[in-house]
């Protein structure tokens, strides 16, 4: 059975968002293993001195009975570009630390810097991250994501976001896109639409 993973932003020391790690590693860990987690996510988190400043990505690889924490500094990835790939077979509603299918659709990527996946006629994720689009007015996510990720839901939780199926014709009405995840938020800047190449 695979094991699960949570990607966590830790700035100067801090662990951010915790509330909405937790909240996913408790569904994910009932999901799969039947019963919920005895102990939270964080349960013995100790940051290393050298983690303690800047920016820093924790990975907590985690199964039923064990668990295991590393520190990366992080530097975001310039993404620009994206390319529409189509798989309708995907599930990657668990975070599955087995990105085998993921990594295959990131290959097909060709002179982008990402690919934006389509499932069931319904855009979805890219191969890291989520996606957010501005209409000019409002920012909108897909309604269907791979994976309901922690910087979503917190955006829609907080009224930035709001959920609705976007299909590829979509596309066209929209000013531009951006990527989020738990060490990327809203700060990012924004891909025009026409940068999403199919």
């Amino acid at each position: 059975m695979s094991l699960l993973f949570e990607s966590i932003c830790v700035l100067n020391g801090r662990v951010l968002n915790s509330k909405w790690h937790k909240l996913r590693h408790h569904f994910a860990y009932s999901e799969l293993f039947g019963e919920s987690p005895k102990k939270s996510i964080l349960a013995g988190l100790q940051i290393p001195i050298e983690f303690e400043s800047g920016k820093v990505k924790l990975k907590i690889i985690y199964g039923q009975n064990q668990k295991e924490f590393s520190f990366q500094h992080y530097k975001t990835q310039k993404i620009e570009t994206l390319k529409i790939v189509h798989h309708n077979e995907l599930d990657y509603s668990l975070k599955y630390s087995e990105r085998q299918t993921l990594n295959e659709l990131f290959s097909l990527k060709e002179n982008c810097d990402d690919v934006l996946i389509v499932k069931n006629d319904e855009i979805t994720d890219t191969s890291f991250e989520e996606n957010i689009f501005f209409d000019g007015k409002n920012w909108i996510t897909p309604k269907n994501p791979l994976l309901k990720g922690t910087c979503r839901a917190r955006l829609i939780s907080d009224g930035k976001a709001r959920e609705q199926v976007i299909k590829v014709e979509h596309l066209k009405s929209f000013k531009g896109v951006k990527v989020i995840n738990a060490m990327r938020d809203l700060e990012q800047k924004m891909i025009p639409i026409e940068n999403i190449l199919l």
